[in-house]
């Protein structure tokens, strides 16, 4: 992993600390499991004995087997109260499609906000669907070349690849068609003028509505958006619990 100098240096230094602190005594190897840990990424630290107190952390650096360094995690306990988590605790680490969760637990605190945890010696990682589908309730706003006015969808449920929208009336619309989606998500991102195609409609002759799946294109600042979105719920286990705005 690379360091920028400040960090580099102060790693350095706590790997001597480390190093002049080991027990002289003879321990049998074994190779440390490798955690694609990249600066400035998301990690989630759970409190073992209280589950419901879960803080977002930062990753600042690491030397495999040794250490991690990241931001301090805190909880927020009531609005003005917020509380550093036990000494140990679960991580959780998202990176290309796969989630390490592992257990780990302070080592000392460095400068500022910036900690020092185990580098774990085991992990469990589990794939993740690279576009999985999160369900929602998100009253969307719909514009289509060629007509003025915005039609209004419910989306249904969003992934990073697209989502599906339920319309409550007959749409214009085939596939193939191209539509400009503006829409607020869950945590308070505005979305505008995202570009999306048509994938599949089903439609339903009782009621006359139709669903709609839709593939996102662009802009990449707007998928973004939805990539942080994802991430978060991702981090918080939230993708079986209905979102509402």
């Amino acid at each position: 992993m690379r360091f920028d100098e400040a960090v580099e240096r102060m790693a350095s230094n706590h790997l001597e600390y480390e190093t002049e602190n080991q027990d002289s005594g003879f321990d049998t190897y074994t190779p440390p499991i490798q955690i694609p840990l990249k600066i400035d990424d998301a990690i989630l630290v759970r409190s073992l004995t209280n589950m419901a107190h879960t803080a977002k952390s930062r990753v600042v650096g690491a030397v495999q087997g040794k250490f991690i360094l990241i931001t301090e995690p805190t909880v927020n306990i009531n609005g003005r109260i917020w509380a550093v988590l036990d000494e140990a605790f679960l991580c959780s680490y998202f990176s290309d499609g796969s989630l390490y969760t592992f257990r780990s637990r302070y080592q000392r605190r460095l400068i500022d906000d910036i900690v020092s945890i185990d580098y774990p010696s085991e992990a469990e990682i589990r794939q993740v669907r690279k576009h999985r589908r999160i369900s929602v309730n998100i009253e969307t706003q719909c514009a289509m070349p060629g007509i003025r006015e915005t039609v209004s969808a419910d989306m249904t449920d969003i992934s990073l690849g697209g989502c599906r929208l339920l319309f409550e009336h007959r749409l214009p619309v085939k596939k193939g068609a191209e539509l400009y989606l503006t829409f607020n998500l869950p945590n308070e991102a505005f979305v505008t003028g995202l570009r999306s195609m048509v994938m599949r409609i089903d439609r339903n002759p009782e009621n006359d509505t139709a669903e709609v799946g839709l593939s996102f294109s662009g802009p990449r600042g707007e998928i973004a958006k939805i990539s942080n979105f994802c991430e978060f719920c991702m981090f918080f286990d939230l993708n079986e619990t209905k979102m509402e705005v």
